[in-house]
Formats: structure tokens, C-alpha cells, sequence
């Protein structure tokens, strides 16, 4: 009967633990980061009566006997399932998805968590609020860009100012339309005639010139003039040809081409016939808008100064842009010297006639900027489109290399600019195709600034924002994974330290060597099931009052045993 009574007590025993146990995952449904404990039981060692005996030649044999002495507690087991994300909208609250752990440190030895409910202290570090402890991470260092290797605390520069960044590269990407041709060429809209109908060289006679106007008419007759006027750049040119019996169209275009170059600074300015019968306006790339002639206009006149209108309508002569695009094109990008003053680089692109080759110019603030080298070139195209070559204009023996500048804010001289097109063969920089131009820039500088913000991702990196735009990274988070976690030993405010059967801490970050996600502006709920735990309370309290009849049945059984005496 004894054993009974010690089985009862035994049952009391466990229960009891059991319910400290649901009643500490109950104070912790609310509890951040908490996970649940559950009790396993196991039996007593028990006491061995009569022992088994082997089969016989002709009896059988016999099993054990035995009578358990109760139970007790085989473990008690933190459950590390994953807690569901409550968002809270605070860029410092931190939630795990995985089974990794963050590692705060109290200086002198290193901690592990899921509580991420952290803030920032006076210095800027991130910090549990409640202990104090700091968590840790890898610190990215500016001067190499990468992420130091030793665990650190994570500073966010609250305040600080980021200092400007010279700009050292400038990547083009983008089209320049195929369809396009040498700036400065412009086609005239009518066509003369001679009197077979075919397109007139600049040997036909004036005179000869015929349209189809309800019959052949004569458009031109000797000692008739021909008025014409342009604008060349912004000075109004104007000019007359006297028509004689043998003045040719050739003749016509020459007088009108050099009063066009008579205009100071331009000189190239050049006329032509096309082989429909059309005027061909063509200006020097080189003078660029100086050079640029609209409006061509010729109107006729008789001996007697009365306007020939059959002339006129026909042949106004009006030049006009072809329908292609002129093939200059202009990207202009800011750009910052090392004491952040911006400077726009601005490049002239000019198709070359008859190949898949354009021209380029640099010029840095409108030329007020000098330019020590490296200010021309040229880019040339596959005829699939993609890019052949970039190259800079060598000057004298000197081949550059780099757009040099020398700014005139005091800034560090000189300024020295990559110009990088894309890769050769590729379609990922500079283009060539039949499409609008829509090249573009981007470049790697920019000015000084100060932090206003800072995010952290889903890698646990925490990255600050400034005025002037940029963002960049000051730490990552430090994570860390066991090999048993249950293992861990729990030094209070949900802080586990390793124990030799939780294994070393394999510490990593997110996304790369630790299988887990960093969400920013949530916390993790605890893992409490209260119906789970409801249940379980009702069993302990079940198996609690069973032992407590275990020891009342057995106490009356001796009782009426001792009462046998009497």
C-alpha cells in the first residue's frame, strides 16, 4: 500500500509543476517575443517483483513482474514556433521570420533574442529599452563600402552631415535615332521641271524652267529677277539674281549661297540640287546655331517689277527640315566637385554623313567652366545598333582618357569624369536605332546633406537617408541561429544565453548564411495558445485530484487494515 500512497504523491507532484507551468505561458500571452513551455512526463523506475523466466522443454516461460512507483518530469521545453507579426509602425520595432535569433550584448558577453521592441539611445545606437543592451550588427565602412566582419554596435547618424561627393563617372544609356542626318541639311519643297519633265541640273538655263500648269508654262524669262531672303542664325539676309538668257540654276545657287556666308562668323554654308529637282540647304556642324539658315524664300519678279505668281506657287522655295530627325542631339547632366558646387556637363552628338558615327562635344557651364582635356570624340555603332566604340580626340600626343575639368569654386583640381557608354556589343548604354532620341545620364556624385531618416530592410540593413537625396548603409543586423535552441538557457526578459547543448551560436545576416527575414515596423506576438493551454490546465487539474484520490483510497485501505487488530 505504501507504494500507492508514494505513486499519489508523485502525481501530485508533477501536476503541480505542470500548472506552474500553463500558468506561466497564461501571464505571458501579451508577453513580446515569449515562447510557451510544455512539461513531459515519464514513469518512475519501477520496482521488479519476479523476474522473467525462459521457456522450458515443456512449460512456458514468465514475464517480469512489476509495480511502478509513479512518476516525475522528464523536461520542461521552451517551444520555438513562430509568433504572429503585429504591425506597430515603428521603424525600430523589429520582427524575425525563421528560426533566428538577434544579439544584443551587455558589453562583456553577447545575448540572444526575439524581442525586437528596440529604440535609439543619445549617441544614436539601437538599444533594448528595457535592459539596456545593445544590439549588435556589422558596421559598414565608408572607405572600403562594405560591412565589417567583427560584431559592433549599430550607429545611426541622428544629426550628422554627409559630406560631398565628387562626381567620378558619368554612364550614358539611351537612343539616338537612327533615322536622323547630318545637322544642318534641309530639303527645298518644289520641284522644277524642263520641258521633257525631268528634274533640271545646275546646268539647265533658268529660262528652260517649265511647270505643268494647265499646260507648259514658262516660269522664268530673260531679264526677269529672282528675290530671296533667309534668316541665318538671327541676322535677316537678303539678295537678287539678275535671269539672263544663260544663267543656270547652278548660277542661282551659287549668288544665294554666298550672300548666305557673307553673315560674320559663317562660312560653309553650301547649296545643291538633289536628284528630284530639290534645293539642298547644308550648314557646318561646327558653327552650330550661328550657321543655322530658315525661311529660304525666292520670289520672281518681271522687267516690269510685277511678281510672276506662276512662279511664286509653284516654286515658292521655302526651305523646309526634312521629315528626319536633324541628327544633333544635347544630354546635359549636373554634376559636383569635391566641395558639392553642381556644374552641368552638357555633350553635342552630331551624326556623320554616311556612317553609323557620331560626333560629341563637351562643354561645362555653358563654357564659364574650363576644360583641361578630353572635351571632344566620337561614338560609333554596329549595324545591328549596338555600340562599337566610344572614343576622346587625342590632343597633340596626348590620348585622354577622362573628362577633365578644372572648377572654378576652389574645389579640388582638377575634376576627372569617366564617360561611360556601355559595354561594346550591348544594348545597355548608348543605342543606335530607329526610334526618338532618349538618351540620358546618371553620375555618381552629389552634394552635401544632412540625415533625415533612416529604413531598415527585410536583410536587416539599416541604411540612413539624407537631404541631398542619398542613401546609404551604416550597419547590418547581426543574426544568429543554433543547431538546438531549445537548448538555450533563459537568463529573464526573454534573453537566452548558449549552453553546451544548445551548440555555438552561428552568427550571420539575413538573407545570405541565416535563413530569416528582418520585417521593419512590427513586432512578434507570443506563441501562447490559450485554448491549448485551457486544455492542458484542465488536465493537470484532472490529474492532480486523481492523485489526490490515490492517497485518500490508499490512506482508508490502511486504516481498515489496522483496524483488524481491534
Amino acid at each position: 500500500m505504501m507504494r500507492s500512497l508514494f505513486s499519489g504523491v508523485t502525481g501530485l507532484d508533477t501536476n503541480v509543476l505542470r500548472m506552474d507551468v500553463v500558468g506561466n505561458n497564461i501571464a505571458n500571452v501579451n508577453t513580446i517575443g515569449f515562447k510557451r513551455s510544455r512539461v513531459t512526463f515519464e514513469e518512475s523506475v519501477s520496482q521488479l517483483l519476479e523476474g522473467a523466466t525462459g521457456p522450458a522443454e515443456r512449460l512456458g516461460g514468465s514475464n517480469p513482474t512489476q509495480v511502478g512507483t509513479g512518476t516525475r518530469v522528464g523536461s520542461v521545453d521552451r517551444i520555438f514556433s513562430q509568433g504572429n507579426l503585429e504591425q506597430t509602425g515603428v521603424e525600430t520595432d523589429l520582427a524575425l521570420q525563421g528560426r533566428a535569433f538577434f544579439i544584443v550584448s551587455d558589453s562583456v558577453q553577447n545575448y540572444y533574442t526575439r524581442v525586437g521592441s528596440f529604440q535609439l539611445d543619445g549617441t544614436g545606437r539601437l538599444v533594448d529599452p528595457v535592459n539596456h543592451f545593445v544590439v549588435q550588427g556589422f558596421p559598414y565602412d565608408r572607405v572600403t563600402g562594405t560591412f565589417s566582419g567583427s560584431l559592433g554596435s549599430i550607429q545611426v547618424p541622428v544629426g550628422q552631415a554627409e559630406p560631398a561627393n565628387p562626381t567620378s563617372e558619368i554612364a550614358y544609356h539611351g537612343n539616338l535615332n537612327a533615322d536622323s542626318e547630318p545637322a544642318g541639311t534641309h530639303a527645298q519643297s518644289s520641284i522644277f521641271y524642263t520641258p521633257t519633265g525631268t528634274a533640271p541640273t545646275a546646268t539647265t538655263a533658268l529660262t528652260d524652267l517649265k511647270a505643268d500648269l494647265e499646260g507648259i508654262v514658262d516660269l522664268l524669262g530673260d531679264g526677269d529677277q529672282i528675290n530671296f531672303s533667309a534668316t541665318v542664325g538671327v541676322e535677316q539676309v537678303t539678295g537678287v539674281f539678275d535671269v539672263g538668257a544663260a544663267s543656270t540654276v547652278g548660277e542661282l545657287l551659287t549668288a544665294i549661297e554666298a550672300s548666305l556666308n557673307n553673315v560674320d562668323g559663317v562660312d560653309g554654308i553650301t547649296l545643291s540640287l538633289d536628284a528630284d529637282g530639290r534645293i539642298q540647304l547644308a550648314t557646318p556642324d561646327k558653327l552650330g546655331t550661328t550657321a543655322e539658315v530658315s525661311g529660304l524664300i525666292l520670289q520672281a519678279q518681271d522687267s516690269a517689277d510685277v511678281p510672276r505668281d506662276d512662279f511664286n506657287s509653284l516654286a515658292g522655295m521655302t526651305t523646309t527640315q526634312t521629315a528626319k530627325d536633324p541628327g544633333k542631339f544635347t544630354e546635359e547632366t549636373t554634376v559636383y566637385d569635391s566641395l558639392g558646387f553642381s556644374h552641368v556637363v552638357k555633350l553635342d552628338f552630331t551624326r556623320v554623313l554616311g556612317a553609323n558615327q557620331f560626333t560629341w562635344e563637351a562643354t561645362v557651364d555653358d563654357g564659364d567652366t574650363p576644360i583641361l582635356i578630353g572635351n571632344k570624340g566620337r561614338v560609333t555603332f554596329n549595324n545591328d545598333g549596338s555600340l562599337s566604340g566610344f572614343f576622346f580626340d587625342p590632343v597633340g600626343d596626348v590620348l585622354p582618357t577622362k573628362l577633365s575639368i578644372s572648377p572654378t569654386s576652389g574645389a579640388k583640381t582638377p575634376l576627372e569624369i569617366s564617360l561611360t557608354p556601355g559595354t561594346i556589343g550591348a544594348f545597355d548604354g548608348i543605342t543606335l536605332l530607329k526610334a526618338g532620341a532618349t538618351l540620358e545620364a546618371s553620375q555618381d556624385g552629389f552634394t552635401q546633406g544632412t540625415m533625415v531618416d533612416f529604413r531598415i530592410d527585410r536583410e536587416g540593413t539599416v541604411s540612413a537617408r539624407f537631404s541631398n537625396g542619398i542613401s546609404r548603409p551604416v550597419g547590418q543586423l547581426a543574426l544568429a541561429e543554433f543547431v538546438n535552441p531549445v537548448g538555450l538557457l533563459n537568463t529573464g526578459g526573454s534573453n537566452y544565453q548558449a549552453t553546451a547543448n544548445s551548440g555555438e551560436a552561428l552568427v550571420g545576416v539575413a538573407g545570405a548564411s541565416i535563413t530569416a527575414d528582418v520585417v521593419s515596423g512590427s513586432i512578434e506576438q507570443s506563441n501562447v495558445d490559450l485554448a491549448r493551454e485551457f486544455s492542458n490546465m484542465i488536465l493537470a487539474q484532472r490529474g492532480f485530484q486523481a492523485s489526490a484520490r490515490v492517497i485518500t483510497t490508499s490512506d482508508e485501505v490502511l486504516s481498515e487494515l489496522l483496524n483488524l487488530k481491534r
